[in-house]
């Protein structure tokens, strides 16, 4: 089955005590011995998936309930959600540090022990799992290990969306490439005419990665990317959208239908509430409606608990917020790429209805040898291209990931320290221009914003260097004390 579904939302209810617990201690799969797991297919081992086909009501989240048997059981049994179905199962060598156990050539997008719902497989070998999916534009697989066969359940997939000045942009992403379908937006004022906008198709293979694991074991195919730009926006005007795709035989497939509100005009004096954080991640749970359920699994990268606690408020205040900057360190997917689908599962509620403007951090742009100022492996051989294509921002090259941008009373100025910005380059005289252009009698709020911390040392590897402060950082910028 097709994806029908364009968007997903992240609609979660909470565990209990005890299994809020268990999912927030380290994760204990992560000491499994995957690389001495041998194959040992049973005949009266199982999985049965409930249902077998998603979307069937035009859900974007959906859970499924997962009955299994092993004929030997034991504590470290584990179940592990696979896409796309055809998952390679073997394992693959840790050929870097940011290459984590558990090792299978193709990384789980989720995993948790079989017994995690159900005690007594331990010793009967037989239990039951809920695992909530969200849309990841292809069938599922579910493996149990040891022992182990997989059983295919449906897909949906993913959106983001941002916009800037008075204009809007619309990112989505989707199984539908250019010779399948044709993407557009229908939108317009809310109870007024609705118009298309037609939408550009990007994608990326496997090969624009630098490095494993976004290389190797955590490659996914990110489906397509659209684009499309909604303008001559009315300020402050309420907008209706939704994302259509049309396909070669002449039928439609549409997403439900979101709103939004134009940004004032640039001056304009008003009330304007603006949103400013960074390293947020994503975590074991979704957030949606009601805030009140979860599955409970483990994914990779899932450190940042603290995510839900800022996405819900985010969420519950979203009423009282006009536009959002999350500056780099963006769902720290670290080479592992369904983490880039969570993540936008958890923002989507946001993202859909208010301005969701990014940065680039280490997490989303290092890697020795291509371009960065710092040569680590923070993206886990991402290199950028993840973040340069799942998000749009008003920057002149996506690799160059700064730009400036208006809203209302407020001019911002966004650069990109993963990038040389000493005196000389091109991003310093980006940035000298951008803080000397801005009329401050028009807009008075001047925000420069970057995601490393300028002023002092963040990490410990600098003060063992002996450095007290970013490296080339706060030299060059202290010419701009003076804005």
């Amino acid at each position: 089955m097709r994806g029908l579904n364009l968007l997903s939302l992240a609609i979660f209810l909470v565990l209990t005590t005890l299994q809020e617990a268990w999912s927030h201690g380290d994760q204990p799969l992560s000491k499994i011995a995957i690389h001495k797991a041998t194959v040992d297919l049973n005949r009266d081992a199982y999985i049965k998936a409930s249902p077998t086909v998603l979307g069937l009501k035009e859900q974007t989240t959906e859970w499924v309930t997962l009955e299994h048997s092993c004929p030997k059981p034991s504590a470290d049994d584990w179940i592990g959600v696979f896409y796309p179905a055809n998952f390679n199962a073997s394992t693959c060598p840790e050929v870097n540090p940011r290459v984590y156990p558990p090792l299978p050539c193709s990384a789980p997008t989720k995993y948790q022990f079989a017994n995690y719902s159900s005690p007594e497989c331990r010793d009967t070998g037989k239990g039951f799992l809920k695992l909530q999916l969200i849309n990841q534009r292809s069938d599922f697989s579910f493996a149990l290990f040891s022992g182990g066969l997989s059983n295919v359940c449906s897909q949906m997939s993913i959106s983001a969306y941002l916009y800037d000045n008075l204009f809007m942009t619309v990112k989505w992403t989707s199984g539908y490439g250019i010779n399948e379908a044709g993407a557009f937006v229908e939108w317009g004022p809310k109870g007024g005419d609705q118009v298309h906008s037609p939408a550009g198709t990007l994608t990326f293979d496997r090969n624009s990665m630098c490095d494993a694991p976004a290389k190797t074991v955590g490659w996914r195919d990110p489906g397509f990317i659209h684009t499309s730009f909604l303008k001559e926006l009315w300020p402050n005007t309420v907008y209706t959208y939704k994302l259509g795709h049309k396909l070669f035989n002449g039928t439609y497939v549409w997403s439900q239908q979101y709103q939004f509100r134009a940004s004032p005009y640039p001056g304009q004096n008003s009330l304007q509430r603006v949103v400013i954080f960074g390293d947020m991640g994503e975590g074991l749970k979704s957030i949606g409606k009601f805030y009140d359920e979860a599955d409970g699994s483990n994914e990779y990268n899932n450190f940042q608990r603290g995510s839900l606690n800022t996405t819900r408020e985010l969420i519950r205040d979203l009423k009282n917020i006009d536009i959002v900057f999350h500056i780099g360190d963006i769902c720290y997917a670290n080479g592992y790429i369904s983490q880039w689908d969570q993540f936008t599962a958890q923002v989507e509620p946001i993202a859909s209805t208010v301005p969701y403007m990014i940065a680039s951090g280490n997490h989303e742009r290092h890697w020795p040898g291509t371009g960065s100022l710092y040569g680590n492996m923070d993206s886990g051989g991402e290199c950028g291209v993840l973040a340069e294509t799942m998000f749009y921002v008003p920057a002149e090259n996506r690799a160059k990931f700064w730009y400036s941008t208006n809203y209302g009373m407020f001019h911002f100025c966004i650069a990109d320290t993963e990038h040389d910005w000493r005196e000389g380059t091109e991003k310093y005289k980006f940035i000298e221009h951008c803080l000397a252009s801005v009329d401050r009698q028009k807009q008075p709020w001047l925000i420069f914003l970057a995601h490393r911390v300028l002023g002092y040392s963040s990490g410990i590897s600098y003060a063992v260097e002996g450095s007290f402060e970013e490296p080339m950082g706060r030299e060059s910028l202290q010419n701009y004390q003076n804005w």
